[in-house]
């Protein structure tokens, strides 16, 4: 018959899986040549700390939840773009820092930031539970590594220039 193709033997493309549910991401064994304390100073600074990340990220707001938990609202560059955030922050001074991200491509998603000292180092491990309804689990295992080791990139100039200030490093090159 004309005009009537016959059936295609070749298969459907698979559609690349989504990810509703969350996805299991761990980035562990970044270190900071300092002492625990040292480090926490420099995460909890309102100068040095903010200032490595002035790039990608601005307009910071924070509004006290309790004792530990704040939550934060700041605009993060993606992709050339400026898009508004908001994420729950939990801090138990010195270990653990916790992250739920509430709004933006991983709402839902939970990160945990673990500070372990060896000796004059600190080991910082991350884990996380992300979603996205945008992304395949191999994507954002990707991607979440991705921003895990910029932000350790760009923490690491701007942290040797606030530990050589710190009270604790100065005392004991004495």
């Amino acid at each position: 018959m004309r005009g009537v193709r016959a059936p295609s033997k070749r298969r459907p493309r698979a559609r690349k899986a989504r990810s509703p549910r969350l996805t299991y991401v761990e980035d562990r064994g970044a270190v900071y040549d300092a002492p625990l304390q040292v480090v926490w100073d420099f995460m909890e600074d309102e100068t040095f700390h903010p200032r490595a990340h002035s790039a990608v990220v601005r307009n910071f707001q924070e509004k006290a939840l309790s004792d530990v938990t704040t939550l934060l609202s700041y605009e993060k560059r993606n992709e050339g773009r400026w898009e508004k955030l908001t994420c729950r922050m939990t801090i138990i001074s010195p270990a653990v820092r916790i992250q739920e991200d509430l709004d933006g491509e991983y709402a839902g998603s939970k990160t945990v930031f673990l500070y372990t000292p060896r000796g004059e180092r600190t080991v910082v491990d991350v884990f996380g539970y992300a979603q996205s309804s945008e992304l395949s689990p191999a994507e954002i295992r990707r991607d979440r590594k991705k921003t895990w080791g910029n932000a350790y990139s760009e923490d690491l100039p701007w942290f040797r220039r606030f530990a050589e200030q710190h009270p604790s490093v100065k005392s004991k090159r004495r």
